[in-house]
């Protein structure tokens, strides 16, 4: 098939015969590859983030809170209601309020959080946050084993306290170090057999604990304060022996475990804190004894929403009712519909005012999207503000195209002039130079798009590159809490839409703009003189 002529010298004045690419060309080809390529990945990793925040705000807020109006919504049994709805997969209620901790001279007034152990983690992923926020312990000749809790450590006198808590009072979780004097590092190796720590309950005592194998099957276990002790069976692999006591858990490796091996634990308890309520600073101002309630730090919790409160306890729903003086009673109700269900807000929104007119005026139930209105406007400004940052890229490129285009047609005078002179519309002869813009844009658009996702597949270890060269190897750490690029989940264009609207819309940007920018040349062109172009020197 024969190409149409003003085609066919477009492209042959971009890629002459006798070479395989003008450097023209491959300059305008890259510079718009380049402009595509930023554009492309700012954009995706904005929407990266927010992607990231939003699921952040479902783990620590869950999908919907449902939350009373008025005193007398607080006493209505909602539950019974809200179980026989199909689209609720998850109910729990919480209690909330500030507290004084207080740690000998030290004091906290974090915001408290009261939940139903039982229920609380089907809406909320709790010990995910318990994993987040475990704090090893750095010691000479020894390794840090403890478990990180879960929630089934909370109870009415334990609490899980955030970082800054901790920090602020000066307490932390009990913890079990493996002392490596007696077996050195050779037991950790992966071949050999090992010992390790399933479960530490809060109210273990600070203890040194010795395991020695006594046989092919028996194990030793001892107590050094209490001189406790006890003969287990190898094969039982779980040891427990009972609440207040680490759960040891035996773990065969192809080397044999040999009599006389010793395994030395150092436990230390978990700290106590002072909790003081505002009905107790009521009944002190009247002169009334009440002694502070004692609890235990069950573990340190870190909420990945940084939205979140900095300084936070969770404690159950009976501890904080307590702390309240409010039997029974609850300030509202964490709601967990499908995951589906709750991505779409549209439905989301129509399913929390269904869920309103129940309860008439009594109850309100905010869904997550709306509870954090202002940040994702924020974040959109932000994507709209870096668009029109991203813009004159493209426009850069598209004037430099123009001038080179210009500078094309003042080169080509005499050829122009005799296009026209054998028969040529000045139309035709004007589209050649569009045709060139148009050809630069579409290269440079594709060789743009391939650019940005050779980035997005290896952006791991090129933020990684990035931040050592700028923040160095400490400073990603802090980097990390701010920006944790490792965790963003940036999509290949066809795994979503909005990639691949990201992706077609920068794409079709740079060849309008590319094409756009041939027109002032074209124009020039077709209004030469053929009379005065060929007389041209």
């Amino acid at each position: 098939m024969k190409l149409p002529w003003p085609l066919y010298l477009a492209w042959k004045q971009l890629f002459p015969s006798q070479r395989k690419i003008s450097f023209f060309s491959l300059l305008a080809i890259v510079g718009v590859a380049l402009g595509v390529n930023v554009m492309i990945v700012v954009i995706a990793f904005m929407q990266g983030f927010q992607e990231k925040f939003k699921s952040d705000i479902i783990d620590a807020q869950g999908h919907a809170r449902m939350i009373p109006v008025n005193p007398q919504g607080r006493s209505m049994d909602v539950l019974s209601s809200l179980g026989e709805k199909d689209e609720i997969i998850g109910i729990s209620s919480y209690v909330q309020g500030q507290l004084l901790l207080q740690n000998r001279d030290y004091n906290s007034i974090p915001f408290a959080i009261g939940l139903e152990p039982d229920s609380c983690s089907e809406v909320l992923p709790l010990n995910e946050f318990l994993k987040q926020g475990h704090s090893v312990m750095d010691s000479h000749d020894a390794v840090d084993l403890t478990p990180s809790p879960t929630t089934d450590a909370l109870e009415d006198e334990v609490v899980f306290i955030s970082l800054e808590v901790a920090n602020r009072l000066g307490v932390r979780p009990a913890a079990i170090l493996q002392l490596l004097d007696e077996n050195k590092t050779g037991l950790m190796d992966g071949e050999d057999g090992r010992i390790e720590v399933r479960r530490l309950d809060p109210f273990i005592s600070s203890g040194e604990w010795i395991l020695e194998i006594l046989g092919s099957n028996r194990i030793m276990i001892r107590e050094v304060i209490s001189n406790f002790e006890t003969v287990r069976k190898i094969r039982d692999g779980v040891i427990d022996l009972g609440y207040g006591n680490p759960v040891f858990e035996i773990k065969k490796g192809s080397k044999p475990f040999l009599p006389g091996m010793i395994f030395r634990y150092q436990c230390f308890r978990s700290s106590t804190i002072e909790v003081y309520s505002p009905s107790m600073i009521e009944k002190a101002k009247s002169d009334e004894m009440s002694p502070p309630y004692e609890v235990r730090v069950g573990g340190i919790i870190e909420v990945p929403w940084q939205g979140f409160h900095s300084e936070v306890v969770l404690g159950t729903a009976r501890f904080m009712q307590v702390m309240k003086n409010q039997r029974d009673s609850a300030d509202g109700y964490y709601l967990k519909f499908s995951d589906e269900l709750a991505r779409d807000e549209v439905k989301l929104a129509s399913i929390c005012k269904q869920l309103e007119g129940i309860w008439s005026d009594n109850w309100v139930v905010i869904p997550w999207f709306v509870e954090n209105a202002w940040f994702f406007e924020l974040l959109q400004f932000e994507e709209y503000l870096m668009i029109l940052i991203m813009i004159p890229i493209g426009l850069v490129a598209a004037f430099a195209i123009a001038i080179a285009l210009m500078t094309s047609v003042m080169r080509k005078i005499r050829e122009i002039g005799l296009l026209v002179a054998m028969g040529a519309g000045q139309i035709s002869v004007g589209f050649i130079f569009c045709l060139q813009g148009l050809i630069i844009g579409t290269l440079g658009a594709f060789l743009g798009c391939g650019l940005a996702i050779v980035f997005i597949h290896y952006r791991d270890q090129l933020m990684s590159f990035i931040v050592e060269q700028i923040a160095g190897e400490d400073g990603q750490v802090g980097v990390s809490q701010f920006y944790d690029f490792y965790s963003l989940k940036v999509n290949y264009p066809w795994e979503s839409p909005a990639s691949l609207i990201n992706f077609l819309s920068f794409a079709t940007f740079a060849i309008m703009v590319s094409t756009v920018a041939g027109l002032l040349p074209a124009w020039r062109a077709a209004r030469l003189n053929p009379a005065d172009a060929l007389r041209s020197e």
